[in-house]
């Protein structure tokens, strides 16, 4: 009889002591990537399946739903928004127990609410740690980061290392001339942000001449790369940007190659398909629709769910690394908006806010003028008194220097691009981004 398959692997190391579990999984995940394309497929299909079958007989929301994974309908963000307790498992492995919530607006500017389990958490700092060593990172150098987090400032440390680097945090809603203020003051060696925050910090530094001679690194996340960061950050700061693609619903789906620009998907953490219009599978070169299984997901599996991004399929890594590659992703993009005082600054709301106050189903900030804001959005009728305290936090969030009203939609758009931008400035020097 063989042994457990590697992702059977990981979730039994999820029982063991943290630090002890991420210490083996790092040994397998080094071991997976160099596995042959076709065996670590054959090893995510066998997981579908375990999944499917778990689903099918704990999950309300799958009891009826067809027996083979690939007939199975796409799961949406509505769905989530309005089954989410009929999508928990009522039986879960003590490895597979949900230990926290997350919460996002998404590509598509549609709050949900995830459950996550044991297994998945300790997954994602092992591949946390893989991205690490894939670009040879010191973890005992200081790093910033500059971010939405509802935690952020309770941990002060980057990584498990004995000697780990200090990490420093700041809110990414802060303006951009103090951001760069405070990262002068903190002389990190990597800074991680926000993709279009981090063409806004690397736009002012040269227009202000602002060096930051020890930096190694600028970590991007959370929206599509601009497209001329890159260049314009080693230009301005020396320093090569590495970009991840990841959503809060399930952590890490693609990591920026070692060597290469493209990215690498995370195939011992998530199923990727990348879909036509018709919803056949796209070949190498082509874009199209993703859609992702996460693997480890008992608590609450998210089965075939649509995230509302595109992707670009690309073909074997030179590297010699098995896992897919995708070439390009497109997904979620916000604009930095500039209020009357003059400081430009990347916008922090949604379901971490907004989200919370208002059963919202989609919503996108719109700045018309320096003055005038209009908050759009897709849900039932608020009734005055919700409107007001939504468009108070709102309106908070943006320093109460503006007028804000807010708008019903049927629906939010996608931009021509094929992107969601859940933030728009229409004040003309942002019409290029």
């Amino acid at each position: 009889m063989s042994g457990p398959s590697l992702l059977e692997e990981l979730s039994l190391l999820a029982q063991r002591p943290l630090r002890a579990a991420l210490g083996a999984m790092l040994q397998r995940l080094a071991a997976s990537e160099r596995l042959p394309a076709a065996e670590l497929e054959r090893q995510q299909r066998a997981r579908l399946t375990a999944l499917l079958q778990h689903a099918r007989r704990t999950v309300p929301f799958y009891a009826r739903h067809p027996e083979r994974f690939e007939e199975l309908p796409l799961l949406t963000r509505r769905d989530l928004q309005e089954h989410a307790e009929a999508l928990e498992s009522r039986e879960v492995a003590p490895a597979h127990a949900a230990v926290r919530s997350a919460h996002t607006s998404g590509s598509t500017g549609a709050p949900v609410t995830v459950k996550l389990g044991r297994a998945q958490e300790h997954l994602l700092q092992a591949l946390t740690l893989r991205d690490h060593g894939w670009h040879q990172r010191d973890l005992t150098l200081t790093a910033a980061a500059l971010r939405a987090d509802p935690q952020l400032g309770t941990v002060t440390r980057w990584s498990l290392h004995p000697r780990g680097g200090r990490l420093l945090s700041l809110p990414v809603d802060t303006p951009l001339d103090e951001q760069l203020a405070w990262l002068q003051r903190a002389a990190p060696s990597y800074v991680v942000t926000y993709a279009n925050n981090a063409l806004g910090l690397v736009e002012r530094a040269e227009a202000l001449g602002v060096a930051l001679p020890g930096l190694r690194e600028l970590g991007t996340f959370g929206e599509v790369l601009p497209p001329d960061l890159r260049r314009r950050a080693r230009e301005v700061w020396g320093a090569p940007v590495v970009d991840a693609y990841s959503c809060c619903e399930l952590g890490f789906i693609a990591l920026q190659c070692p060597e290469h620009e493209h990215y690498h998907v995370q195939a011992e953490n998530v199923w990727v398909e990348l879909l036509r219009e018709d919803g056949s599978p796209c070949a190498v070169g082509e874009t199209g629709r993703v859609v992702v299984t996460p693997l480890h997901a008992f608590a609450m599996p998210l089965l075939r769910y649509d995230l509302g991004d595109y992707a670009t399929r690309g073909g074997p890594c030179p590297t010699g690394l098995g896992l897919p590659v995708l070439e390009r992703v497109v997904g979620r993009s916000r604009h930095l908006i500039t209020l009357p005082s003059g400081q430009r600054l990347w916008p922090r709301f949604g379901s971490n806010v907004l989200g919370k106050l208002a059963p919202l189903r989609q919503l996108r900030l719109v700045q018309h003028s320096l003055e005038r804001f209009v908050l759009e959005v897709v849900a039932p009728p608020l009734g005055a008194e919700l409107e007001a305290r939504v468009l108070g936090a709102a309106e908070e969030l943006l320093g109460g220097e503006v007028t804000l009203t807010l708008e019903y939609r049927d629906d939010i758009p996608r931009s021509a691009s094929g992107k969601y931008e859940d933030c728009v400035s229409l004040l003309p020097a942002h019409h290029s981004q």
